[in-house]
């Protein structure tokens, strides 16, 4: 492999895909009633080092999920390149008393920052106060929000319009002249800003179809993972008729594959999917049924960790930085080559 200045066939996708998002942030999304627009991503940059090291406590929700994962990868590819940043990891598995333990471990460990990545809202505003009492910043990759921190994550109402839009989009180019259902797993218990990829997946889905009716727009209340998305859809699939046609996406590519699930083993014919993310595992979906499967909001996580990195490190030395950063993606579909279909 070409070294030196050449990008990788990977690095290249990824930097126009950040140009594209970065375009459709500064164009917006059109829809009325949208939530503040974050600011950009920042990325890393050695003079943020100050000739100083540091030692970050990382706490993830998951050391298997494949958006996790990427996100990790980010945060810890970015503290390899500048060269003066070690990560001390904890793993919370989405329990949030072992999440506010792993903050009081990484704390006596002597961090100079916390980068927070666990997604039950209920338990953020103790490990907040444990923040604050330890006079230590902190980040939040949402997640859930960090209350008194900054936040990196999804701008998680334009990227879910983009996603509920594209869905959309393609049912009224397939199924010309039906009034389809929208379900959406939702994530109440990840907080209000989590929520918004609800909210913004029906203004998507509405700005295609503007007069779709409150009774065919379904939320499904989830946890976020495959098998609670599963149960609670192929429950909730009973009011659509055999020959309804069925728009399914949710809050991460996980619970949109339960979805999936629900609807083939409910029997339906007409329904198509978005995942929403576009990790590894929603975009191997995208091209394993490329007949239900519209596509990915393809959403940049390793992104997300960098640019916690340097969000953190502006903190530590007294810089200005932004109430929220956030990410909108772009569209991705089995002929993308970000989808890597075969």
């Amino acid at each position: 492999m070409a070294r030196g200045k050449a990008l990788s066939g990977r690095a290249r996708l990824l930097a126009a895909a950040i140009a594209a998002s970065a375009l459709v942030a500064a164009l917006g999304s059109g829809t009325a009633g949208a939530a503040s627009t974050p600011s950009p991503p920042i990325v890393p940059t050695k003079a943020l080092c100050k000739g100083k090291t540091y030692k970050i406590g990382y706490d993830v929700f998951s050391s298997t999920q494949p958006f996790a994962n990427l996100v990790s990868k980010g945060l810890k590819d970015a503290a390899k390149k500048l060269g003066c940043v070690s990560v001390v990891t904890t793993v919370d598995n989405l329990n949030g008393p072992v999440a506010v333990g792993n903050i009081k471990t990484l704390l006596n460990q002597q961090v100079d920052g916390i980068v927070d990545f666990q997604v039950l809202a209920p338990f953020q505003p103790a490990i907040a106060k444990l923040l604050k009492d330890a006079k230590v910043p902190g980040v939040s990759i949402v997640g859930a929000e960090l209350p008194g921190s900054p936040s990196v994550g999804a701008d998680n109402y334009g990227a879910s319009v983009l996603n509920g839009h594209a869905l959309a989009a393609a049912a009224k180019k397939r199924f010309p002249g039906e009034v389809p259902y929208l379900f959406v797993a939702a994530e109440p218990s990840a907080g209000p800003i989590i929520l918004q990829r609800y909210t913004g997946a029906v203004a998507g889905a509405k700005e295609v179809y503007p007069d779709l009716p409150a009774d065919h727009i379904v939320r499904v209340d989830v946890d976020g993972t495959e098998a609670d998305s599963y149960n609670k859809t192929l429950s909730a699939l009973s009011r659509v008729p055999p020959d309804g046609v069925v728009l399914l996406t949710g809050v991460n590519d996980e619970a949109t594959h339960g979805t999936y699930k629900a609807a083939g083993a409910k029997g339906l014919k007409n329904y198509l999917v978005n995942s929403f993310g576009g990790d590894p595992f929603g975009l191997s979906q995208v091209c394993a049924d490329r007949k239900h499967y519209v596509g990915a909001l393809f959403l940049l996580p390793e992104v997300w960790g960098s640019s916690a990195l340097a969000v953190l490190l502006r903190q530590i030395n007294g810089l200005k930085v932004p109430k929220e950063i956030g990410i909108k993606g772009v569209e991705v579909t089995a002929s993308n080559p970000i989808a890597g279909c075969k």
